[in-house]
């Protein structure tokens, strides 16, 4: 999608970044459900593709094995994520919907059609107390910059900051934003329907007021 035509968020900050994003995806129709998308990660269109660029190009750089065990925000936007990892052998750990525990997906134990949804991770995920060891990372965003840096929606659940890890998100072309003021763990890499791009070195987390 050609998105020369956009002016951008008019500055860095967080509200006014994350109003621009959700405004400019939903009048561009670039989102679904659900909707609207504001208050929300963004469903955007594309996200399977995303989903299948990282995976593939995790799996071929090694950075992701048939066996490991990775941790998943339990958003909308990640299920066709979470749907492929598990089809590729990979256990997949999400928050439970209440609560501080979690649920363990175990890959080729768990059907990945079903337990990659949020309802569908509650009824066939194994109910786990604390966090198990994982090897990367999966999270949702608003909006990431080339650097890495990344903005949430302003609530709901976030990575542990004691946890030193890989990690990537899948994003809409509009969600990439010159310049944030972070208020989340940066990524290590990140994909487009149509890209997979590394970060070298994945920008120091800067606290915003959200």
């Amino acid at each position: 999608m050609n998105t020369e035509d956009a002016a951008g968020p008019p500055d860095t900050t967080p509200g006014a970044v994350r109003d621009w994003v959700w405004a400019e995806l939903w009048r561009r129709r670039q989102v679904g459900y659900p909707l609207p998308p504001h208050g929300h990660y963004p469903n955007f269109t594309g996200a399977a593709a995303a989903a299948s660029l990282l995976l593939k190009h995790l799996l071929g750089t090694c950075q992701l094995t048939t066996g490991s065990t990775v941790l998943s925000y339990p958003d909308m936007v990640l299920k066709p994520l979470r749907k492929r990892l598990l089809e590729a052998g990979v256990n997949v750990v999400v928050p439970a919907q209440h609560g501080d525990r979690y649920r363990l997906l175990r890959s080729g134990v768990v059907d990945a059609g079903r337990a990659s949804s949020i309802a569908g991770a509650e009824r066939e995920g194994e109910d786990v107390a604390a966090l198990p060891e994982v090897s990367f990372a999966f999270v949702a965003c608003v909006a990431v910059s080339p650097a890495g840096e990344v903005l949430g929606k302003g609530y709901g659940f976030t990575l542990p900051t004691q946890l030193e890890l890989p990690s990537a998100t899948v994003v809409h072309p509009l969600q990439v934003v010159a310049e944030l003021e972070a208020d989340a763990l940066p990524v290590t890499l990140f994909a487009t329907p149509t890209e997979v791009m590394e970060v070298k070195n994945p920008s120091v987390l800067r606290r915003s007021s959200l």
